[in-house]
């Protein structure tokens, strides 16, 4: 496949589980022994009630809570226990209402802070709980200074105070020292990249509590955010496997497979929960099947109806359910989406890139602006190119140019495909013709050359980088597809020289699909087999492996193959995928009939 230079998104995992919040973790009922004695009928509404919570059935479990309060409507012990529950169900404004009233009501802080404080953090009120909740005295060693302390330090984390944050939650852990404070702090250094610290505080939580499963969970999180997917798969796999009747471990398998792309392993357990125990988490997991179907329309019909708080809760959620609505062609409702991420978490960079991108291609400069302006300083190339193309858009050429510059300075050259193609093409040659000594804007031009169309150009700029640089191997395989019509057998050449400079699966893909096109049926099947060895969930090189095992004569275990990636779907070649396994099962059904016919 041809390979090009792309930023990594910055959320490398666009799947929330709102069941394992990146916040202030908190125990829904931390000091159940404080509570008083109830009648046998309210205690049985409140046991059932836990029972069907802890089975998954979250509005069973709320509507049984809300029973047990209507019995004992002033009593803030249950109308806590009934606030914890709405928060698991994400139901978080009819949380805080209920929190807030048992506090009035006279519920202890060691019984209602922590619940009331996740309320407001879940719905975003961040700048709130800071207002509110001031930071404790230097000597104060009290349960309410320890929850005050955890909650600010998710606060000020989610408003890009990382420092801040980290301080508040040494002061948290120095009084608290629990197990919901471990997890806070894990998910903490999770948000800011320092997944070392991450191991060591799940580590310590897990000493707390060995069974829970939410440090299990995080523990998932980081080998996927290690990018180590597939013991991310075999972790939430045993995950399952162990806790066979936890809804909250079967989410999380399916949201790591989700992420790997391999929505095929899961779609039936999301249309199982979906069917048993309706939920938002299962219903924002099945749009994002079908939107992996190709299916955009049907994707927003499914997202579009959940709940406002699902969507403001999590910021990945927010931009993935911004992206279907715009693909399904409603732009103001993803715009309406995005403006409300980008305000409660004014600190994260990528809802605003997308948010500006679309008020660009709304013809609206002026709103593109004012959602760059809090990030006019960012060194980030992607924000430089959208300013240049607000700037082209309102006819200011040397600013436009200004930026150009910026972008390309910050390494960013092949961020300029967004905007007009004589523009940036004309901006990295020059730019690169003043820095001779710099390649990379050279390799950058190509490729740009490369996503222009301008393929006989790429050609000379790709020659000219492997003159320089014999074993550049994005020039070599790049360059291989370049030539594959004219000089196969160059190509071959090219693409073997580049998985011997870098033996990777995009490489060894490009290798098989040349030996392929030479009737190299072995070295072919062996070339795709290895690049399938290093990316097992790579549809591409999947299709490309049962291309050269139906040549090589290997029919059935191409069709299986075939059927497996037809069921996927998702990938750039679904089409041909589909009518080479149309035409092998029309063949197997008229060999089938001739057969019959035969024995006839």
């Amino acid at each position: 496949m041809l390979r090009k230079i792309s930023s990594l998104c910055l959320l490398l995992l666009a799947l929330a589980l709102p069941l394992s919040r990146a916040w202030a973790a908190v125990d829904p009922n931390p000091f159940q022994n404080r509570e008083p004695a109830y009648s046998k009928k309210t205690q049985d509404l409140l046991d059932e009630g836990q029972r069907l919570m802890q089975a998954g059935k979250l509005d069973d479990g709320v509507r049984q809570l809300n029973l047990a309060a209507s019995l004992e409507p002033r009593n803030p012990y249950i109308l806590t226990r009934l606030g914890a529950a709405l928060n698991v169900a994400g139901k978080y404004q009819d949380a805080l209402d209920r929190l807030r009233r048992a506090k009035r009501l006279g519920a202890p802080a060691e019984v209602v802070l922590g619940p009331l404080l996740d309320s407001m953090l879940s719905l975003g009120q961040n700048q709130i709980v800071l207002d509110l909740f001031p930071d404790p005295p230097a000597d104060s060693q009290s349960y309410s200074a320890g929850m005050t302390l955890r909650a600010r330090a998710s606060a000020l984390q989610v408003l890009g105070d990382s420092a801040g944050a980290n301080a508040a939650m040494k002061r948290s852990l120095a009084i608290l020292n629990d197990y919901d404070g471990l997890m806070t702090a894990g998910r903490i250094a999770l948000l800011q990249g320092d997944l070392d610290a991450v191991d060591e505080q799940i580590n310590a939580a897990i000493k707390l509590k060995p069974d829970d499963l939410d440090a299990h969970m995080l523990k998932i999180d980081v080998a996927m955010q290690r990018r180590n997917f597939k013991a991310g798969q075999q972790m939430a796999d045993r995950l399952v496997a162990d806790n066979p009747h936890s809804l909250s471990a079967l989410l999380m398998r399916i949201k790591v497979y989700l992420v790997t792309d391999r929505a095929d392993k899961v779609e039936a357990d999301v249309d199982r929960i979906l069917a048993e125990t309706p939920m938002p988490i299962a219903q924002y997991f099945k749009a994002v099947i079908l939107a992996r179907h190709g299916n955009p329309k049907a994707a927003w019909d499914m997202a579009h109806s959940l709940p406002k708080e699902y969507l403001q809760v999590d910021p990945s959620v927010a931009l993935d359910v911004a992206n279907m609505a715009i693909a399904a062609g409603y732009s103001d409702s993803g715009a309406s989406i995005l403006n409300v991420a980008v305000l409660r978490f004014p600190w994260l960079l990528e809802p605003r890139l997308v948010l500006a991108d679309l008020r660009l291609r709304q013809k609206s400069a002026q709103y593109a602006l004012n959602t760059l302006t809090m990030v006019q300083d960012s060194t980030d190339p992607r924000v430089a190119v959208l300013f240049a193309r607000i700037a082209q858009m309102k006819k200011d050429n040397a600013t436009a140019q200004k930026y150009v510059q910026q972008a390309i300075a910050a390494g960013g050259g092949e961020e300029l495909r967004s905007m007009d193609k004589e523009v940036a093409l004309k901006s990295l040659r020059d730019y690169s013709a003043t820095h001779p000594e710099n390649r990379l804007f050279r390799k950058q031009y190509a490729i740009l050359l490369l996503g222009f169309g301008e393929l006989s150009k790429a050609r000379a700029a790709y020659e000219a980088l492997l003159r320089e640089d014999p074993v550049d191997a994005v020039a070599l395989n790049n360059l291989a597809w370049l030539v594959v019509q004219e000089d196969p057998a160059r190509a071959l050449g090219l693409a073997q020289r580049a998985v011997k400079a870098d033996p990777s699966a995009n490489n060894l893909d490009t290798l098989g699909t040349m030996q392929l096109n030479r009737a190299d049926l072995k070295g072919a099947v062996a070339s795709l087999q290895k690049a399938r060895d290093l990316q097992p969930d790579n549809a591409q090189v999947a299709y490309h492996l049962a291309l050269a095992l139906e040549a090589s004569g290997s029919g059935a275990q191409s069709m299986a193959m075939l059927q497996t990636l037809v069921k996927r779907g998702g990938f750039g070649e679904l089409d041909a995928a589909k009518a080479l396994l149309a035409s092998k099962l029309k063949m197997v059904a008229q060999t089938g009939a001739g057969q019959t016919s035969v024995g006839r």
